[in-house]
């Protein structure tokens, strides 16, 4: 959880209220960090991170100013440095930016600030907490990242940031495909890239005894890319913070990433398209089918492996999917359908996850 978001949760539980998070979605105002909104049926909701806020309606006045004045003055709000404020920049701007739109200013100042020798190229983020126990020097920290880092794949460029542990790295194309293969795997894809950012995680983790998080952006191809270059790297690393994973690469779930984007409205309209001639609601369908979606598509349509990730038997498998067609009117076993499906379960995920 980052600073401004563990602030809000200690704050809550020396009160001794609930701390309810709230995903801070386009239906609500865009507000600022640290300002409050009015939510429904006379709500107060507080903008904590760009996607995400808490209900604040039990907190009393002054306690709601105080936590107005402790997010504002946090370090990611008074930061000067370029790639530390674009953590505040609203995602729908990030998105303008990776379509080549015109660009909002904290992305365009991040992307000047950002080191890019060579094309193709990649940026790589790593955002690491407290040495596993003890905690070392911030430049101790650093040169651990950095060591641990190249370790695996060449940087041609470090940037480190005085107000936070923080590293940006500049990693050419060619180099990560390089990274890739010598750890004696196929050629690379972005598969392989997440599996890399992964162990790099993991390493930081077992070798540097840091918990870190890697990020990596799409490919840089061009100096005109770079502001799609940092709104793809600071996109990916809130789809780590989503997931609560160690490693997240940008485009490794395109079809979660996209979905994000939608505002409640499209959501809510993609859910009834997939439901369309079914006479029962998602949550009323059988039981797992979900994952039957996701494993379908992960199995490419492969009836025998996706029982087996599943860890389940092939005829019980099928079983399965003729409920789930009886319920939905879809079948999985149709490219289309289980990505209609597997679509779905991923919106539905991503509305729960700070539930």
């Amino acid at each position: 959880m980052e600073f401004q978001a563990e602030l809000v949760s200690r704050f809550m539980g020396a009160l001794g209220k609930p701390c309810a998070w709230i995903p801070w979605t386009p239906s609500l105002p865009d507000a600022p960090i640290g300002e409050w909104v009015d939510g429904p049926n006379g709500a107060c909701y507080l903008r904590v991170r760009e996607d995400l806020g808490v209900d604040g309606t039990s907190l009393a006045q002054r306690e709601r100013a105080f936590l107005t004045w402790a997010l504002r003055s946090s370090r990611g709000q008074r930061d000067d440095e370029p790639m530390v404020r674009l953590r505040n920049c609203p995602a729908r701007h990030l998105v303008d930016a990776v379509a080549g739109l015109a660009c909002a200013e904290p992305v365009r100042e991040a992307a000047a600030s950002v080191p890019l020798s060579a094309y193709p190229a990649h940026l790589v983020a790593i955002e690491w907490s407290a040495r596993v126990g003890r905690a070392p020097e911030p430049r101790e920290s650093a040169d651990m990242v950095k060591r641990v880092t190249e370790a695996y794949v060449e940087a041609s460029a470090w940037q480190f940031f005085a107000s936070m542990p923080l590293a940006i790295a500049s990693v050419s194309r060619s180099a990560l495909c390089h990274a890739w293969l010598s750890l004696g795997h196929a050629e690379m894809d972005v598969r392989g890239i997440s599996a890399l950012a992964a162990q790099i995680a993991s390493a930081l983790r077992s070798e540097a005894m840091i918990d870190a998080r890697v990020a990596i952006s799409g490919v840089i191809r061009t100096p005109q890319d770079a502001p799609a270059g940092v709104a793809m790297l600071e996109l990916a690393r809130r789809e780590a913070l989503q997931r609560a994973t160690g490693a997240a690469v940008f485009g490794d779930d395109p079809v979660r990433m996209a979905l994000r984007w939608l505002d409640d409205t499209a959501k809510a309209a993609f859910l009834r398209s997939v439901s369309a001639i079914s006479e029962e609601e998602t949550a009323h369908w059988p039981e797992g089918w979900g994952e039957m979606a996701s494993a379908m598509v992960h199995a490419n349509l492969n009836l025998s492996e996706a029982a087996r990730s599943l860890y389940m038997h092939r005829n019980t498998l099928l079983a399965r999917i003729e409920k789930l067609r009886e319920a939905s009117g879809l079948d999985v076993r149709r490219g289309t359908d289980a990505f209609a499906l597997f679509a779905a379960t991923a919106l539905l995920e991503g509305q729960s996850a700070l539930e």
